[in-house]
């Protein structure tokens, strides 16, 4: 039976929260709050390889507030306190990132969501 959208996200999203707990985790002993930022894209050398969708993914640890960006997840995180929080207002993930021969190009294939958090965010989408 195919893998349906729903259960990849979800399974994603859990996957994506557990790499953010372990990184947490793994900085246990930093006593300066910090934020840690995950984000996602494809590898499009892998992906031909494989001959399927690979996805890069990497998390880092900022001390200084991010600046919000498409695209990203962000938690903060203060050790001494016992804090391990998501941000949503400074997290604007696309949904699952998706190989872009995938996306629509008719307008009613846009999400006016993505559409204003971008206008929010003042950048460009293609």
């Amino acid at each position: 039976m195919p893998t349906l959208i729903g259960e990849a996200r979800e399974k994603w999203g859990r996957d994506v929260m557990k790499m953010a707990e372990d990184f947490a985790n793994n900085m246990k002993n930093e006593v300066k709050p910090f934020y840690i930022v995950y984000a996602a894209k494809m590898d499009n050398v892998q992906s031909a390889r494989m001959k399927q969708g690979v996805y890069k993914q990497t998390m880092k640890a900022y001390f200084k507030r991010p600046t919000p960006m498409l695209g990203i997840l962000v938690w903060f995180v203060n050790n001494p306190l016992g804090i391990f929080e998501f941000q949503p207002h400074l997290s604007a993930p696309p949904d699952v990132p998706v190989d872009p021969s995938l996306l629509g190009e008719k307008a009613e294939d846009a999400l006016p969501s993505v559409m204003e958090k971008g206008k929010e965010l003042n950048v460009l989408l293609s």
